[in-house]
């Protein structure tokens, strides 16, 4: 996942270790016979996660248009 033209490689690399922790927690909530706290936990992880992928790319398209508007600058 490393990618040297990616401003945030250490938040898309954290976003991918919710996203793997997240995918444990289902398939514990699946062997745990339904579990309505568990359930409930994982319904809000993933509320959170997909702010957390919202944020992070809002984040990243205004970066790069920053660091491109910085290059074209630096170029004049």
């Amino acid at each position: 996942m490393e990618n040297n033209d990616n401003p945030l490689p250490r938040s898309r690399a954290a976003l991918d270790r919710l996203e793997l922790a997240l995918q444990r927690l289902e398939r514990v909530a699946v062997h745990s016979h339904g579990d309505q706290y568990l359930a409930e936990e994982l319904r809000l992880a993933r509320e959170d996660y997909a702010r957390l992928d919202d944020t992070t790319r809002m984040v990243e398209a205004r970066l790069d248009g920053v660091i491109g508007r910085l290059k074209l600058m630096i170029e004049d």
